[in-house]
């Protein structure tokens, strides 16, 4: 993702409240734009294309499940996020447009690696791990 200015939306609190993962962003490079609720994602995303969406699948007005068809297709790659009692967990759902259900959680001290490959446009599509099907969503954004 070289060449141009890298668009990344922040959706809901979790990402948000991180002013660690929003200057790390900011040192890469990364247009951030921040947004708290499902409707207002919405909106972002229609005004502008978007290389990386951070998403917490809870969000104040509903989940964020519905992005993932509005993503599919289109050069953008989804992270959901969700706190837990071991902390946060982020999940891959679509990378490039692509539907990535087969990636394995991530903690928040994995983020940077798997960013920084997303970002680079060099993510292992090869990746092994905990296969994420749909029912797992429930599970991944329990609290």
């Amino acid at each position: 993702m070289s060449g141009t200015a890298t668009n990344v939306l922040l959706a809901g609190d979790i990402a948000m409240r991180s002013a660690t993962l929003r200057k790390w962003l900011g040192q890469r490079g990364c247009h951030c734009e921040l947004v708290t609720s499902f409707e207002d994602a919405c909106r972002a995303l229609s005004q502008r294309e978007f290389n990386l969406v951070l998403c917490q699948y809870n969000l104040r007005d509903r989940t964020a499940f519905p992005l993932l068809d509005r993503l599919e297709g289109s050069p953008s790659t989804l992270v959901f996020s969700a706190e837990s009692r071991r902390g946060s967990r982020w999940l891959p759902v679509i990378e490039r447009g692509k539907r990535c259900l087969d990636r394995p959680l991530l903690r928040t001290t994995d983020l940077p690696v798997a960013l920084g490959k997303i970002l680079d446009g060099s993510a292992n599509t090869d990746i092994k791990g905990h296969v994420a099907l749909v029912e797992d969503l429930q599970q991944f954004s329990a609290k």
